[in-house]
């Protein structure tokens, strides 16, 4: 009972040590794939000699060389048949297609001797396609064990070749095309003064030894290619990790950033007065641009459209840190020029990195449709009026927040009557650029606006305008965010 613990023991630890770890997986599973597509050709060469040999073309002498054939066939066709069955995914496959490539490899040299050296390279080089050094190793001094046997064997049972030895003049020729044992027999029969024996010196000297330092050779380069693709594949597995993490990360910082800004729809069903929807679509995973919009009091609604500079995740934080300040200096009841004031200071007071942002804001007051609003570098709005035409207006720009301490800003007023619509964005709706470099424009865009529906809701003027820059930049990549607002004054229905 204690011998078969440790037996199982020992088997668990041999699958413990030839499983594949999991970033190594995926190159065993294409290893195998690879073994695979050898043997298959190996199988495909020898059918073709077995029909030569059979059809007298390549004659063969003895039935050792058939029975050869037949049984690496048969060894063959096992190793394809196991490799379909497991998928190409098991922990013994590996050994067992270097093993069974060694001995196919073998018994095919020993019917061809030397002339199939290159055979002898060809498990160590696959081998090599795990990436363990080990098992390269391994295979090398393996492969050298069986192929001594079988180049043994097959030069006392098969053809050996010794024409590569030039023969002094007037010495005795010793048969070319024998078998080992009668060559060297001859040899030895021959006068020692005559330097015959020198024969067997020569062909060792000039055949194989030149052979097995190209065995030799190719192990060495064998064993750093696979310490070097393991270097890679563990390298490759960490950027992997990393890149898996930074990737859930940034998914973590888009729904963050999404629920940052106000998504909730209706945004205020108990207000008859207005209709308000926004949207934000980021180039990246996370982007700079923002909007906003919020109730100071009952009567009063500050919208915020915004563009910081840069992309990604800076700009994302430089985003939340500015629309947080935003608001709370709108909180606090001042205007609309005070507020972009107050935010230019505080961001520059801490702006190391010299980000900045454009910002447009307003403040509606709800009851009469007067709105108050300040510019700072930002696109100019555009005005829908209550007969239905659509107007940019262009307001003076102040300079950009974070750009300048002490920059001071300047507002205006709008009056927006009962149907009066006002339309924000940041410049990826006209800098929208298609496939031939052409933008899509402010002139598209309020032509875009024209040709939607007057009595339709907020929500469906956003979509149509986002189907029209679609509609104009077709495959070409987004490379800004795309940012719009869209307010509809109703005015008192009471």
């Amino acid at each position: 009972m204690k011998m078969e613990k440790e037996k199982k023991s020992f088997w668990k630890k041999l699958r413990d040590k030839l499983t594949p770890d999991l970033m190594f997986h995926e190159t065993e599973v294409q290893a195998n794939r690879l073994g695979f597509l050898m043997l298959l050709c190996s199988g495909i060469i020898l059918v073709l000699i077995l029909i030569l040999v059979e059809t007298g073309i390549f004659p063969l002498q003895g039935d050792f060389m058939r029975a050869a054939i037949i049984r690496s066939l048969i060894e063959i066709t096992a190793l394809l048949v196991f490799c379909k069955i497991v998928k190409y995914d098991a922990w013994w496959l590996k050994p067992l297609l270097i093993v069974g490539m060694v001995i196919v490899y073998a018994l095919l040299d020993s019917m061809l001797t030397h002339k199939a050296a290159i055979l002898m390279v060809l498990p160590v080089v696959f081998s090599s396609r795990y990436f363990s050094r080990r098992l390269t190793v391994f295979t090398s001094l393996f492969t050298t064990v069986i192929f001594i046997f079988s180049a043994y064997w097959g030069a006392t049972h098969g053809f050996i070749n010794l024409n590569i030895v030039t023969m002094e003049e007037g010495t005795r020729m010793v048969a070319t095309g024998g078998f080992l044992g009668d060559a060297v027999q001859n040899v030895l029969n021959l006068d020692p003064a005559a330097g015959n024996k020198m024969l067997i010196v020569n062909t060792l000297l000039y055949d194989y030894l030149p052979r097995w330092l190209m065995f030799s050779i190719v192990s060495v380069i064998s064993c750093n290619i696979a310490r070097k693709g393991r270097d890679m594949v563990v390298t490759q597995h960490e950027k992997d990790v990393k890149g898996a993490r930074i990737e859930s990360e940034l998914n973590l910082a888009t729904r963050i950033q999404a629920d940052m800004l106000p998504n909730i729809y209706p945004a205020f069903p108990d207000r008859k007065e207005f209709d308000i929807y926004a949207t934000m679509d980021p180039a990246k995973e996370v982007g700079g641009d923002f909007y906003d919009f919020f109730l100071i009091d009952k009567d009063h609604l500050c919208m915020v459209m915004a563009d910081v500079s840069g992309k990604g995740v800076p700009a994302a934080l430089f985003m939340m840190a500015s629309k947080i300040i935003l608001a709370n200096n709108a909180m606090m009841g001042k205007s609309p020029a005070q507020i972009l004031t107050d935010t230019n200071e505080a961001i520059c007071a801490n702006n190391r990195e010299e980000m900045f942002v454009t910002v447009w804001l307003g403040i509606l007051e709800i009851s009469t449709g007067k709105l108050t609003a300040a510019n700072a570098g930002h696109e100019y709005p555009v005005v829908k009026d209550a007969d239905g035409s659509y107007e940019i207006y262009k307001d003076k720009h102040g300079f950009v927040i974070g750009g300048m301490p002490g920059a001071r800003y300047k507002e205006y007023e709008l009056i927006l009557k009962p149907g009066s619509r006002l339309f924000l964005y940041t410049d990826g709706v006209p800098e929208a650029t298609d496939a031939d470099g052409n933008m899509f424009g402010a002139d598209r865009m309020v032509e875009a606006l024209k040709a939607i529906d007057p009595s339709a809701d907020p929500s469906v003027t956003l979509k149509a305008i986002r189907a029209a820059v679609d509609g104009f930049v077709k495959d070409a990549e987004q490379f800004d965010d795309i940012t719009m607002l869209n307010l509809e004054y109703k005015g008192d229905l009471s």
